[in-house]
């Protein structure tokens, strides 16, 4: 009678066991694609800018296209007045902004710059910076993640 009630026992145990969580379960998303909008105002074209963007995913292409974004955007990549870049498949994104009066200019001058990022087409942030001719290598820093909460 024992051997039965403990062979019964093993049994329903691996039964119970083996009937546990679901395996096929979505695990948590880890990701997410980032839209980083530029827009420059002023004077921006005396100033020099240095922008990098980075993140742990395949690379930035410019929106709506499948031209890549070069991790380092100065001098002809910033002569547009707008740009808008994204990144897929991003777990961290990291913005890096350095601004400093030309040498070569005279002012007075003054530049806004102004960057909306967007999480998954939600807004995530919307700053701006503005600068004049007496900013000599300021430095802003960006970063955001897949948990970033949207505004």
């Amino acid at each position: 009678m024992k051997n039965f009630t403990f062979s019964s026992i093993l049994i329903l145990v691996l039964f119970l066991t083996g009937c546990g969580g679901n395996d096929d379960a979505p695990k948590p998303v880890n990701k997410a694609t980032f839209r980083v909008e530029l827009t420059q105002e002023g004077d921006y074209l005396k100033f020099n800018r240095i922008i990098t963007i980075s993140g742990d995913g395949s690379g930035f292409k410019y929106t709506g296209t499948n031209n890549s974004v070069p991790a380092v955007l100065m001098e002809d990549d910033l002569k547009p007045a707008s740009i808008s870049m994204e990144g897929k498949d991003l777990g961290k994104l990291k913005i890096m902004i350095m601004t400093e009066f030309s040498a070569l200019e005279t002012g007075p001058a003054r530049v806004t710059l102004h960057f909306r990022v967007f999480k998954n087409n939600k807004l995530v942030e919307d700053v701006y910076f503005n600068y004049s001719e007496t900013v000599k290598g300021k430095s802003e820093l960006l970063e955001y993640d897949y948990n970033t909460k949207t505004l």
